[in-house]
């Protein structure tokens, strides 16, 4: 018996038995609620599809069961916002293959270039967008990709076909988009209550890292990333909540400027970081810091119970009144001085600085409560809107559009040389692999769950096909077979970690198990259509592991790269950027930044990106700030000169010696600081504090961060 034992614990310690790992499966064996209603629910319109195929006696009602499957999304929103697009793009697709198959009716090879460029531009252009529209070009070029090799061996009869393949691709929408809202029940109530309490879990989490950084926990701005890449993720779903809300009242527009008043929050928190860390800290600071972090923690409880934010707003305004209080008794001391001829403190100009920036922190907590109201209670006749830049990653579209259009030109390349009639169906489902694979920023990884997926949906369809299918005389007997099948798989969709397999399992499972109303799989056809599915996909993994693969070194390269073209421009750049759009598209840069490392292993160049990339949207917001100082009329010439030397210098900088423009920005915050002491002008002299505010920033974070800001540098080891 202890034998026994010790071999059992031997064999999960060498994981022979998934004893160990069994949390992994929990998706399966104890799904969520939302993932069984997912799965039920997409099953549900699967065979509603196929019914109506089965009944309008279709020559292939199985694609319009797929096709439910393959735009089958996790939420309603996501699916209805997305619905049209779907629509839209198979209708693209039918016109464009009938041109391209009456276009080169004996013509294999220039009709096999034609579809790879269509099918690759089509990836191309769906993994540049990044939003709904992006799968009607998927759909476009499938769909067109489907009946164009459908129909080349028969031209004459291509409108036919598309008619056929088009009906099955819109069937299979229109039931998916009927079934989500028949089973939307109360969408708009919970959609409103979702973006509530997602935007109260981000402004708590905002104001919890600004409460920390006034207790003196410096360390705190290190969760400034955790907080923006959940600002990142609650905007990316924004989108499909709008689609859920009976009526808007711009209350998205709301919860965009919000998310948006929290990355500057966070910005200027950072700054007010640095100035803490090399000021010194007066009594009268501590104070209303002390101050400052009693008023959020007070806020951040009362936030989800109060519904008039009147009484925080007024403390808010309190708060910001004690520190231009404060400002002005520092002015009136260094005054008195000038007066009586004695040297200024440098401390005076410092303790400026903090209470300026706590005072500018404090002012857009402000802008967040307000935006916040109006997200709760929109005010009447509300006509405020807010959009965000659009978020282009030409390079990762370039490789997937150039992956996609070698594997079908390959493809082709195969079917002419083997002459197998079902090529044409491998190069399809390779089409529709590869479109799928677009819409992940990541197909290297998820590839390898595709070629799971169809594995084990091939093993699985063999077994129904020699038991249950065998003996199927009815549609209820098909529905039994499919259930078990298509409900795992549904819930393995709805599992990050094992969306790739499920995906790809319930999208072509159904290929091998249903022909029509008076026909069953043979062996014969069974064993074609796998070996299909097995070229089509295997293709499309090998396309996308092996042509120009997805490498994360490259791609934070290249998002550093051009994070750091960003403020090269800033200087010059006409006219100048709003900047909530600009730091609002930096951090959406900065989150698909962070998603290129592995946590478990790679922490510290976490820790070391995750600081260039602060400092790149530090400096962005002080050159702005600068560039509106520069362009208004309060500052002497003198004081813009010295201002222009620091912009020309960043604006013109492509080499690899960072240290010496920080060194002119550390000489420039010197001579400000002179000519700030001989400064008499009240507003002239608050202009130079900020001026020199900013250059302090800029300069702090061009020292530390040297090897980040300079692309042409590979970083660190691992890149």
């Amino acid at each position: 018996m202890g034998k026994d034992r010790l071999k059992l614990e031997w064999l999960k310690t060498a994981n022979f038995l998934p004893f160990s790992n069994l949390k992994s499966y929990s998706w399966c064996f104890a799904p969520s609620k939302e993932a069984i209603f997912f799965s039920l629910r997409t099953i549900i319109a699967s065979y509603l599809a196929l019914t109506i195929a089965l009944w309008m006696e279709l020559d292939s009602p199985k694609w319009a069961l797929m096709t439910v499957w393959i735009v089958s999304q996790t939420s309603p929103g996501e699916t209805i916002s997305k619905s049209k697009w779907r629509v839209v793009g198979t209708l693209v697709g039918v016109i464009i293959a009938m041109i391209i198959v009456a276009a080169f009716p004996q013509e294999p090879i220039l009709f096999g270039i034609t579809m790879a460029i269509w099918m690759g531009g089509c990836c191309w252009i769906a993994s540049l967008i990044r939003n709904s529209s992006s799968y009607g070009f998927v759909l476009a070029g499938y769909t067109c990709a489907l009946i164009g090799l459908s129909s080349i061996s028969d031209p004459n009869n291509v409108f036919m076909t598309a008619v056929a393949r088009g009906s099955y691709i819109i069937l299979g929408v229109l039931c998916q988009s009927f079934v989500e809202r028949l089973f939307a029940i109360n969408m708009h109530n919970k959609a409103r209550f979702a973006l509530h309490d997602n935007l109260l879990k981000a402004i708590s989490g905002c104001l919890s890292v600004v409460t920390e950084v006034l207790k003196g926990d410096h360390q705190a701005t290190f969760r400034v990333q955790q907080v923006f890449s959940a600002v990142a993720a609650f905007q990316n779903s924004i989108e499909f909540r709008k689609a859920e809300l009976v009526y808007d009242n711009h209350v998205t527009d709301h919860v965009h400027a919000t998310l948006s008043s929290i990355s500057i929050v966070l910005t200027r928190l950072i700054n007010l970081t640095v100035y803490m860390s090399h000021f010194p800290q007066e009594e009268a600071f501590q104070n209303i810091c002390f101050k400052s972090q009693t008023y959020l923690e007070n806020l951040v409880h009362s936030l989800s119970k109060d519904y008039d934010f009147q009484h925080h707003l007024n403390a808010l305004n309190q708060l910001r009144w004690d520190c231009r209080q404060l400002i002005a008794d520092c002015i009136y001391q260094d005054t008195s001085t000038i007066l009586s001829d004695d040297v200024i403190p440098k401390s005076s100009l410092d303790a400026r600085i903090l209470y300026r920036s706590l005072s500018e922190l404090l002012g857009e907590i402000e802008v967040i409560l307000k935006q916040y109201q109006f997200a709760q209670n929109p005010p009447k006749k509300d006509n405020f809107t807010f959009t965000l830049p659009p978020l282009y990653n030409f390079k990762l579209a370039a490789g997937n559009g150039l992956r996609v259009f070698l594997a079908v030109l390959g493809g082709c390349l195969l079917w002419e040389i083997t002459a197998w009639d079902q090529f044409p169906n491998a190069i399809g489902l390779l089409c529709v692999a590869c479109g799928r694979l677009c819409l992940f920023e990541n197909g290297y990884k998820m590839s390898l769950g595709f070629l799971k997926g169809v594995l084990i949906g091939i093993l699985i369809s063999a077994l129904l096909d020699v038991t249950l299918m065998a003996v199927a005389n009815t549609i209820e007997m098909i529905y039994l077979a499919l259930f078990i099948p298509l409900f795992i798989g549904g819930l393995a969709i709805y599992n990050l970690p094992t969306r790739g397999v499920g995906m790809c399992f319930n999208i072509f499972f159904p290929f091998m198990l249903i022909l029509g109303n008076q026909a069953k799989m043979d062996e014969i056809t069974f064993l074609n259509s796998a070996l299909s599915i097995l070229c089509g996909v295997g293709l499309a993994v090998f396309a996308f592991r092996f042509l120009a693969p997805y490498s994360p070194q490259k791609v934070r390269h290249q998002i550093r790269v051009r994070m750091v073209r960003s403020i090269h421009v800033l200087p010059e750049v006409l006219p100048l950027p709003n900047p909530r759009r600009w730091l609002a598209s930096t951090m959406d840069w900065f989150v698909s930044l962070m998603r290129q490392f592995d946590p478990s292993t790679e922490s510290i160049l976490i820790q070391k990106y995750n600081h260039g990339a602060l400092a790149v949207m530090s400096i962005g917001l002080n050159i702005m700030e600068l560039r509106e100082m520069i362009k208004h009329d309060v500052l002497s010439k003198d004081v813009k000169m010295e201002l222009r030397v620091v912009m020309r210098r960043i604006s013109h900088f492509r080499g690899g010696r960072y240290g010496r423009t920080a060194l002119i920005a550390k000489s420039a915050v010197r001579r400000l600081r002179e000519r700030e002491k001989k400064e008499k002008n009240l507003a002239k002299r608050l202009e130079i504090t900020a001026a020199i505010a900013c250059l302090i920033l800029i300069f702090y974070a061009l020292e530390k961060n040297v090897a980040f800001l300079n692309p042409s540098y590979r970083l660190y080891k691992r890149d």
